[in-house]
């Protein structure tokens, strides 16, 4: 396994879903996200190998098909990418990795004002609308502290790789081990013209059937990333070298420079599962690459699936899955977006139970994927432990 560490040379811009049209009156801005989605670093990386291997323009030979693959379509699964596979991205600082907080930590204030971090955990059964065989469901509880008002979700937060494996352990994360977004990287707004490129001036646009003419001005949000921060992917198959090289990533192609490892990005060690007095094993799955787990998600009383259809020991309890993702791309062969697929995000925690005999099973799940195109980055999990609500770890 290779890791490339991708260092920006200046911002960088990753946009969402959303449609970017000057002809658009309620596009005011572009805002960049961060990190970006796999396939946007995947296709920048193939791109690159491309170069490497003497390719400038147009479309690509039969050995850089056989090589690097014939597919832009990450929807049509990992059959696309030839020889490679890809996981990640990462986000590193001070070159060590950083993950996305799990959705089931939670903080909030004591009577004394002193910040508190506590877990969700199944609570007992209740009655609703969510899909059953039992007919009930358990939802994620708050902690069992009175005391504490105010529970809120950690979002847009990071963890180290001692914070993330201290909630792999069933505990909380300290506090110099938390990261918010703002200490990775900041919204850097800029605004540019619309050039003629006959002229290389400013287009002019005239005006059609009375409406007014429209401008040449467009605002878009890039993302300037801290001075020790920098994305990295993991890839399988790598032939040719790119330690050293530059390449054009993301939206108006902003320039990085590629570092080559040969290494793997350190992940937080898995905690011993065992079963508790009941003697049912409970564990956690935790993703930390966004997945795509099809037109239906696994819900309460239902298994997780692996690429190959390999079940997850056990069945789903309950889940904080956080708001969905929409993830497309752009087909460079046909020139035109991909169609926009809901992917359930980076953070979102599954919990489960099984047999006491299964714990080998379920721990050799720890840094492998889930759901499908895994060979693009996507569905990576971790593997923890959990206690029933009200229970400490």
């Amino acid at each position: 396994m290779t890791t490339l560490i991708l260092h920006p040379l200046d911002t960088l811009f990753f946009r969402d879903g959303r449609p970017y049209n000057q002809d658009d009156p309620g596009q005011v801005e572009a805002a960049s996200l961060f990190p970006p989605h796999p396939p946007t670093l995947v296709g920048a990386v193939r791109a690159a190998l491309a170069r490497a291997m003497g390719w400038s323009d147009g479309l690509w030979s039969s050995e850089l098909k056989e090589r690097l693959g014939d597919g832009v379509d990450w929807q049509q699964g990992g059959g696309q990418l030839g020889r490679l596979r890809f996981t990640g991205p990462y986000v590193l600082k001070g070159r060590k990795p950083l993950f996305p907080a799990p959705l089931c930590l939670v903080r909030g204030k004591d009577r004394r004002g002193q910040h508190i971090i506590g877990r969700l955990a199944p609570g007992e059964k209740i009655e609703c609308d969510l899909p059953d065989p039992e007919k009930s469901v358990r939802l994620p509880a708050m902690p069992n502290r009175t005391d504490v008002e105010g529970w809120k979700i950690f979002e847009h937060t990071w963890l180290t790789l001692d914070g993330m494996e201290r909630v792999l352990n069933g505990e909380a994360p300290e506090r110099p081990q938390i990261f918010k977004a703002d200490q990775i990287w900041q919204a850097e707004r800029r605004v540019g013209v619309q050039r003629d490129t006959q002229t290389r001036t400013t287009k002019r646009f005239e005006a059609q059937e009375g409406e007014p003419a429209k401008g040449a001005l467009y605002a878009s949000a890039h993302a300037r990333l801290a001075q020790d921060v920098a994305l990295a992917v993991e890839v399988e198959g790598l032939s040719v070298a790119l330690n050293g090289n530059l390449a054009p990533v993301g939206g108006e192609g902003r320039s990085i420079w590629i570092e080559q490892r040969d290494d793997e990005i350190k992940l937080p060690h898995a905690p011993d599962l065992t079963a508790d007095q009941d003697g049912v094993l409970r564990y956690t799955v935790v993703l930390v690459t966004p997945a795509d787990l099809g037109d239906k998600w696994p819900g309460p009383g239902e298994g997780h699936a692996g690429p190959t259809g390999e079940a997850l020991p056990g069945k789903i309890v309950s889940a904080c899955t956080g708001r969905a993702v929409m993830v497309g791309g752009w087909d460079g062969v046909a020139r035109r977006p991909l169609p926009l697929r809901p992917l359930i995000p980076a953070g979102s925690v599954w919990f489960l139970e099984t047999k006491a005999e299964e714990a080998e099973a379920a721990q050799s799940w720890h840094g492998r994927a889930i759901g499908r195109s895994t060979g693009w980055g996507f569905g990576r999990v971790l593997i923890g432990r959990w206690a029933p609500a009200g229970e400490e770890t």
